[in-house]
């Protein structure tokens, strides 16, 4: 990730924030929106600290990626707990056969590869150690 992307997105990021809409709820991450896609209001937004736990909405397994990944690799939507929020992630600590729709994970912020001597990062996810 490039200075200035990393810089503007550092809140959402590293903080890991979102913004709820005040009128119905709604938690937008990580695009900002005048408008909440769910009810249409108007710049109702809170920033809200999102949940680093969820859920395994859905998930695919790609055998097809850059060399910088080892395939077969499990990418999946997350539903975050409450507030809420939904993050699309690449898995890690999981096989591809132990992916599961319900599956319950936990989030972290990290280096996904090196690219030129730059460190690319984002979120993975992790089944949760209960």
């Amino acid at each position: 990730m490039s200075t200035p992307p990393l810089y503007r997105d550092i809140a959402q990021n590293l903080k890991f924030e979102g913004l709820k809409c005040k009128s119905c709820g709604y938690v937008a991450y990580p695009e900002y929106h005048r408008i909440c896609l769910k009810c249409g209001a108007i710049d109702q937004w809170e920033k809200v600290k999102l949940s680093r736990t969820g859920t395994v909405h859905t998930y695919i397994v790609s055998y097809y990626l850059p060399p910088e990944f080892e395939t077969p690799l499990p990418l999946a939507i997350v539903d975050l707990d409450p507030p809420g929020g939904r993050i699309y992630a690449i898995s890690t600590e999981t096989k591809h056969e132990d992916m599961k729709v319900g599956l319950r994970v936990e989030v972290d912020f990290r280096e996904i590869y090196h690219k030129d001597g730059l460190s690319v990062p984002s979120f993975k996810f992790k089944p949760l150690r209960e």
